[in-house]
């Protein structure tokens, strides 16, 4: 009575497989090749989708970060007053960039003259262009995997495809017959590594795209802020030489 349990169990699982799911029948009869292509493509699925999700989530989430750091940014009248909202800013790409400028800007002398005042702002200037590629190049990691599967994934599923292919006709030749019979599961099992190889792509490719727009239009409005926080920096320059001239 105790092993009926388990028998019955492997019959319906057995019954399952035969019956209702047939590419889960087809893996399971491919030959070494055609699982070994189909183990690649399903760890760049695994990959790409893993990328595609902490990628959404961490842009969405430093989305919200900079909009709230630029809502706080714009009532700020003084460069001084940059390093009040930093500290109690949360992380954000700005905040990191401010962060940046700050600590460039406390490297300056508390004097400021006519001649010097261009060299402040351009050294700033630069200081502003090799965040913004830092925050970008953060930002533009591991994408370069979506890329690679986007593009390999269908030339591996080919690979299979042409592979299973070969073994159908070996296997017609040795039976000597091209029956529909003979022929079908070898091909059937050979479009197997073609449809994963394009489940993997279509997914890597759109996730790719996708963020390399978002960072894309991300660093050109790091570029306009890093403009506007260079403006706040000149324009107190300038209003300490009115007061001296005065």
């Amino acid at each position: 009575m105790g092993c009926e349990v388990p028998l019955n169990f492997k019959w319906k699982m057995e019954a399952v497989l035969n019956n209702s799911i047939p590419l889960v029948q087809m893996v399971a009869q491919s030959d070494v090749a055609t699982v070994v292509v189909l183990c690649i493509l399903a760890v760049m699925s695994l990959g790409s989708w893993g990328i595609i999700l902490v990628k959404y989530i961490t842009y969405k989430r430093n989305q919200r970060a900079n909009a709230e750091f630029f809502r706080k940014f714009t009532h700020v009248q003084q460069f001084v007053g940059l390093q009040v909202l930093c500290e109690s800013a949360e992380d954000s790409a700005l905040r990191r960039l401010t962060a940046e400028v700050l600590k460039e800007a406390s490297k300056f002398s508390n004097f400021v003259s006519y001649d010097s005042i261009q060299h402040r702002a351009s050294l700033l200037e630069d200081t502003i262009q090799r965040s913004i590629e830092g925050l970008r190049l953060v930002e533009d990691k591991y994408l370069v995997f979506l890329a690679s599967s986007s593009n390999l994934a269908p030339f591996f599923g080919l690979l299979g495809t042409v592979w299973g292919i070969m073994i159908a006709f070996f296997q017609i030749g040795q039976h000597g017959s091209a029956d529909l019979s003979v022929v079908a599961p070898g091909i059937a099992m050979a479009l197997i590594t073609t449809v994963a190889g394009l489940v993997v792509a279509i997914p890597a490719s759109a996730g790719y795209n996708y963020f390399t727009s978002c960072n894309g239009q991300n660093e050109i409005s790091y570029f306009n802020f890093g403009s506007q926080v260079l403006s706040l920096f000149k324009r107190g320059d300038l209003l300490a030489l009115e007061e001296v001239a005065g």
